[in-house]
């Protein structure tokens, strides 16, 4: 067990120059079938991305929900280079982000080779290259996904000119996005529900987070945190830009 955590961690790292590179990125993407199948290509209606456990699967499902199954969307490769692909094709985007304390605690869970260090990196790596296409995304915050995605997908039809339908948060629509998302945590965990992976609440998870949170108090572990909060203001900042529901940008 202690070698293949070893062996994550090595991969987990050897990957992190990749996923800085987007043409390089590209094509690691396109020559795996199972990721080239999520790729954004020329006719992608829509991409929708973000580091891990920022509500990947919870958006795609709201927006299939609203838009039907049969529009393309670039999704779940968790690489800022998939949003700059989409900037350079034209593609309406969002950029999911999630507090970094709360979406680092929840990857860890998933993903318990790596270290709290190791998490906050990939995050600091995704959203700094992500922001080379500032102006060309909307930025998704985690809350207003969970709570409200029908105002996310009003941002994009401000910022675009597009026409996408609103997901309406209603009981009906909660349950068909999480029958969706548990069916597609179904099919990555070979037929079963796995709760430290399912995109929704758990309180299992939960429980976990807690005893996790004193991982985060080292110093250069606080450190990383600082810039990676540092970071999110920055995209709160955009988020401003773009408001929901139509109104008029900052």
């Amino acid at each position: 067990m202690q070698l293949s955590r070893r062996v994550d961690r090595v991969r987990h790292h050897l990957r992190r120059p990749l996923a800085k590179t987007p043409h390089l990125w590209d094509v690691a993407m396109l020559a795996r079938r199972g990721k080239r199948a999520t790729l954004a290509r020329r006719d992608t209606a829509i991409v929708i991305e973000g580091y891990l456990r920022s509500g990947n699967t919870y958006s795609v499902a709201a927006f299939t929900i609203a838009n039907g199954a049969d529009l393309h969307v670039g999704r779940h490769l968790h690489g800022a280079p998939h949003v700059l692909r989409a900037a350079r094709l034209g593609i309406p985007c969002v950029v999911l982000i999630r507090r970094p304390r709360d979406a680092v605690l929840s990857y860890l869970i998933r993903r318990d080779t790596l270290s709290p260090d190791d998490a906050l990196l990939e995050y600091l790596d995704f959203y700094r290259t992500a922001l080379k296409a500032q102006d060309a995304f909307v930025v998704g915050l985690f809350d207003e996904v969970v709570n409200d995605f029908g105002a996310v997908v009003d941002a994009v039809n401000t910022r675009f000119g597009t026409s996408f339908s609103r997901y309406e948060s209603t009981p009906d629509n909660a349950a068909a996005a999480f029958a969706i998302v548990e069916e597609m945590n179904r099919r990555e965990c070979r037929g079963q529900l796995r709760e430290t992976h399912v995109g929704r609440p758990s309180p299992q998870r939960a429980e976990r987070k807690a005893e996790l949170e004193t991982l985060l108090d080292q110093p250069r572990t606080v450190a990383l945190l600082r810039r990676a909060e540092e970071c999110y203001e920055q995209y709160l900042d955009l988020a401003a830009r773009f408001p929901a529901r139509g109104q008029p940008p900052h």
